[in-house]
């Protein structure tokens, strides 16, 4: 009877601790729901570049108007007899996206500092300056949050209408390197030291970038790392980890859980992702496409 009692009080607590978990880490993040912060378009000073931002926009308009016209035929006639027209539905989506990526170009252009585009369509992550490529690498994996599933395209398109500003990073590598040298007291010294410069070894990288309108992109290296740069990545993803636990907690305590933050992971070669992150200033701006 005592067993009995035993075995039953176990699986109840076993049971509870199953739901309280399957709670905190899948049901309540999957079902809260939460607008996407929208983007505040920024107007200019200047008279001149205001007509030729309105003209753009209503030659684009007119093109897209067209498109829909010309494409009318592609039209599918459902069982109902009603029309659907996904075909131009996805026509002035990547439209959409287009005039968003060249709108967003356009005003970094104007600004003497590097920034960055993110293309999941494309699996390309570009430093630009000025519009001009300084570097281009190939995203071997990407992976984005299931939150972007649940809203509509046009709160996304809205939501990456304009360049995202970092606000805080954290990661496994220094921005900048500094090399102590101590300087030879003679000549005869100095003639004594190696001039050839050493190969200085690449740290295993794991970035965690926080942008504003509540977007976090992870960026970590294809290698294999080494025991310690694995130990230092694993800390890392376990603080963010107790914090998105700890925020589920608070959410069931006060019934009230914080905003949806959309994650973007890309996997880089090392050499790419030590590249992007140290050639970047210290608050630079960054172009999402996808």
């Amino acid at each position: 009877m005592k067993n009995k009692i035993a075995f039953w009080i176990i699986t109840l607590i076993l049971i509870m601790l199953v739901v309280f978990i399957s709670v905190v880490t899948v049901i309540q993040p999957v079902f809260t729901k939460n607008s996407l912060p929208k983007a505040v378009v920024r107007s200019s000073d200047q008279k001149e570049k205001v007509a030729k931002d309105k003209q753009a926009k209503a030659d684009k308009d007119k093109v897209a108007k067209a498109d829909v016209i010309n494409s009318s035929d592609d039209t599918v006639s459902s069982s109902d007899g009603s029309t659907t027209s996904n075909l131009n539905i996805n026509k002035l989506v990547e439209l959409r996206r287009k005039e968003i990526l060249f709108h967003s170009r356009f005003e970094l252009a104007s600004d003497d500092s590097t920034y960055l585009i993110l293309d999941l369509i494309n699996n390309t992550a570009v430093l630009e300056l000025k519009g001009i490529v300084l570097h281009e690498c190939k995203i071997i994996h990407s992976e984005v949050s299931n939150s972007f599933k649940s809203y509509p395209i046009d709160a996304l398109l809205n939501w990456m209408s304009e360049p995202f500003v970092l606000k805080n990073v954290e990661s496994t590598i220094p921005k900048i390197t500094f090399i102590e040298k101590i300087a030879p007291k003679d000549t005869l010294e100095a003639n004594k030291m190696v001039t050839e410069p050493k190969e200085i070894k690449l740290e295993d990288v794991f970035i965690v970038m926080d942008f504003e309108r509540n977007l976090r992109v992870v960026i970590s290296q294809s290698e294999e790392p080494d025991p310690d740069g694995k130990k230092i990545i694993t800390n890392l993803r376990r603080k963010y980890d107790k914090i998105e636990i700890s925020r589920s907690i608070k959410a069931l305590t006060k019934f009230n859980r914080e905003p949806v933050k959309p994650q973007i992971e890309i996997v880089l070669s090392k050499s790419n992702a030590t590249i992007l992150y140290k050639a970047l200033p210290f608050n630079p701006r960054m172009i999402l496409r996808l």
